[in-house]
């Protein structure tokens, strides 16, 4: 019996010793983990469906600083290096090839995550609101189920609470007001003005409603 123990013993250090392994989904360093491919306008939808795919799998340390790299003299290195690159590999395939190519040559998955949010997150997102109340507001179920059509609406609704949160704020609700107002305005006018549209939805600060009108006069 002592003997059978000792075995025994001995088995279940060699499974504990063993470094962890990665699951088939794991090593599939091509797989999408979302829908949502990083373009110029959507950081903040893309930062959250990707901190979702990440922490699903157990990996959203290597992006937020709770997973530090060990030395590289480390027993722990070569296997932190080897889930940081397929985390960079996803974060890659999670954006569109053209801004995949600027950020490729990161040394880490933080790194990378880092360079992102600094080139994006103070980005005005005025465009893809503008073009999502526009959507929402001529959406129609056009031969589709109820159930698509509901779908369809809520997805965009959803996205559009990722850009304007909900607030009981009264300063920040009065803005929306005069935003929405903007929005209605540009909205309204024919084709010819889009050059002049998406010349207004890209300055850093949104233009007074008093400028825009004196602009397109």
């Amino acid at each position: 019996m002592a003997e059978e123990n000792s075995i025994n013993q001995e088995v279940d250090n060699t499974i504990t010793s063993q470094p962890e392994k990665l699951s088939e989904v794991d090593i599939n360093l091509n797989q999408r983990l979302s829908s949502v491919l990083l373009n110029e306008f959507n950081y903040h939808l893309w930062s959250m469906a990707v901190s979702l795919a990440l922490g699903g799998r157990n990996k959203l340390g290597f992006i937020n600083g709770n997973v530090l790299a060990p030395k590289n003299i480390s027993l722990d290195y070569e296997g932190w290096l080897c889930k940081d690159q397929l985390v960079m590999s996803w974060l890659l395939n999670f954006m569109e090839r053209k801004i995949a190519g600027i950020f490729s040559y990161s040394e880490s998955s933080l790194l990378l995550w880092t360079k992102v949010k600094e080139m994006y997150v103070n980005q005005n997102n005025f465009a893809h609101v503008f073009q999502l109340k526009r959507d929402i507001s001529v959406i129609q179920q056009e031969g589709k189920s109820f159930i698509q059509h509901l779908g369809s609406l809520k997805c965009m609704w959803n996205e559009l609470d990722v850009y304007r949160p909900y607030t009981i704020d009264s300063t920040v609700l009065l803005k929306k007001v005069k935003k929405d107002k903007i929005f209605q305005l540009l909205s309204s006018l024919s084709a010819d003005y889009e050059d002049l549209r998406s010349h207004i939805l890209m300055n850093l600060e949104l233009p007074t409603f008093t400028r825009i009108y004196a602009t397109i006069q």
